[in-house]
């Protein structure tokens, strides 16, 4: 009968360490049933689930193991898995998996620390994480003020608007941004990416700055509170905001229009995904006037907003 056995590697991470490790397994004929390795920091960390034929003995296979371990200088450790339990985690293997994306200025440990208390609290598990953005110098003079993580989710759902809402309020409380979606082939294979206007491609709401000129900055900016508070729907805060704009001169558009300028990263982020082939769509509660313009600025394929009598 085979021997499942479960080998952690870890320690300093170096070239060819995971060639001499599976050398080893390969002239006993093991099959590697599941590979997973992470480095951080130059320190690897490095998981084989290694079925060894029934024809082998499993002590020579990891006698060897030991050894090559202890040339290349990390530690190793064995753990036996029996049939039952192998079975068992095959068969998690098929829960439905999620995918949650975190990007902004910094990721701290107490947003980590939000986001991984509402995954457990959903009984979610999470599976990998892995940092998305670069790396750079602490003191590089040129640092971005930006960090990205992905965290690979699996388990059962139960809620996904409440996990969502939730992640919103994260979102808010920690100025994170947070992506939650299902783990599908759909979502490897996107070639539609859709942006909204205010506040995304630019750093601020277009309609509070026409607000400002027109001298109804104050009014404006209360209906928006209480739409964003729930008391107002989008439809009706957008009518008697833009109704208090009625008479502004069309020449106060020009001038602000003039003075468009792009959320960091934009120009970037569009022109990279341009490259990858994707259709670009602007999709905004705002205006075409200016969405007219940062669709010719960027070589926007779509754009879908509102007119301006």
């Amino acid at each position: 009968m085979s021997e499942i056995v479960l080998v952690n590697v870890s320690g300093r991470d170096r070239p060819g360490l995971t060639s001499s490790l599976t050398a080893i397994l390969a002239q006993y004929d093991v099959n590697v049933l599941d590979i997973g390795q992470a480095v951080i920091h130059d320190t690897l960390s490095l998981g084989l689930l290694i079925e060894i034929p029934e024809r082998s003995e499993p002590a020579p296979v990891l006698k060897e193991l030991v050894f090559c371990a202890h040339e290349l200088e990390v530690d190793i450790r064995f753990t036996p898995i029996s049939g039952d339990d192998y079975e068992h985690w095959v068969h998690q293997q098929r829960r439905r998996r999620y995918i949650i994306t975190g990007l902004g200025p910094q990721i701290t440990a107490r947003q980590i620390s939000a986001i991984a208390g509402i995954v457990s609290d959903n009984g979610l598990n999470i599976d990998d994480i892995s940092r998305l953005s670069e790396r750079v110098p602490l003191h590089h003079p040129d640092r971005p003020q930006r960090f990205c993580i992905e965290l690979t989710l699996s388990g059962p759902a139960e809620n996904l608007p409440d996990i969502r809402a939730r992640f919103m309020d994260v979102s808010a409380e920690f100025g994170v941004d947070i992506a939650f979606q299902e783990d599908t082939v759909y979502r490897r294979n996107r070639r539609l990416v859709a942006l909204d206007m205010d506040s995304t491609l630019v750093p601020y709401e277009i309609i509070d700055q026409l607000a400002a000129v027109a001298g109804v900055g104050e009014e404006v900016a209360a209906i928006t509170a209480a739409a964003m508070r729930g008391v107002l729907d989008f439809a009706e805060s957008f009518t008697r905001r833009v109704a208090l704009l009625k008479g502004l001169d069309e020449s106060a558009l020009q001038r602000i229009a003039s003075e468009l300028t792009l959320m960091e990263g934009a120009e970037r982020l569009v022109a990279t995904l341009k490259a990858l082939g994707y259709k670009i769509a602007i999709l905004s509660g705002g205006f075409t006037y200016f969405g007219r313009l940062l669709q010719e600025r960027l070589g926007i394929d779509h754009l879908h907003a509102n007119e301006l009598g």
